[in-house]
């Protein structure tokens, strides 16, 4: 859970030019995003899930 949700806070606040690789946030969301389901962390999941709607639209996630 703690790996999760550190990845999500790295994706949330590290400036871009961190994670330059194309879609490279968004693997790692989506990675979380299957740990924190196996965990069962419903409103964990729900964020991340929303920070990769955000990201998939091309929009700043904050």
């Amino acid at each position: 859970r703690e790996q999760a949700e550190a990845v999500m806070l790295a994706c949330r606040y590290l400036p871009p030019s961190f994670l330059s690789a194309p879609g490279q946030r968004v693997g790692m969301l989506v990675d979380a995003a299957r740990t924190l389901e196996k965990l069962g962390d419903k409103r964990t999941l729900h964020d991340c899930q929303q920070m990769i709607i955000k990201l998939g639209s091309g929009t700043t996630v904050t």
